[in-house]
């Protein structure tokens, strides 16, 4: 649910960017200057009236608050999310008995070979026989 909000104040955000670009290039200094004369001469003071310039100046701060605040939380709502260690103010986890090893079955070893004094005898030589070799094919070079 937390995410849908977060993408929710996105989309709020990019709505909010879009209307105070729109109500900035709305402004016009004089009267045949900006972008208010582009986008339909005198618009604004047709909507607003004669106090077209003290209504479009609290918009845009209006709007202006809205936005840093909105960037603000949605910046601090995204590192909530992305940090999921432990926090300051948490519950400490529950601490549990430790967990006792199992007792090991002893198991009877081998017997060992008997200890005797005397001298061993000396191996008999390994006699090596010759390996055979395959005849070479036919027409082969040697």
């Amino acid at each position: 649910m937390t995410d849908f909000l977060l993408y929710a104040a996105v989309v709020f955000l990019f709505l909010v960017s879009v209307l105070v670009v729109l109500i900035i290039l709305m402004q016009r200094p004089s009267a045949n200057a900006g972008m208010g004369s582009a986008l339909g001469g005198g618009a604004a003071e047709s909507v607003f009236g004669g106090e077209s310039a003290n209504v479009l100046t609290k918009m845009t701060t209006t709007l202006t608050v809205i936005l840093f605040v909105l960037s603000f939380g949605l910046y601090l709502g995204f590192v909530a999310r992305e940090n999921k260690g432990p926090k300051a103010l948490a519950p400490a986890p529950a601490v549990t008995a430790p967990v006792k090893p199992e007792p090991v079955k002893a198991t009877p070893a081998a017997p060992a070979a008997p200890v005797t004094n005397s001298v061993s005898t000396p191996a008999a030589p390994v006699k090596s026989e010759p390996v055979p070799v395959a005849p070479a094919a036919p027409g082969a070079k040697q």
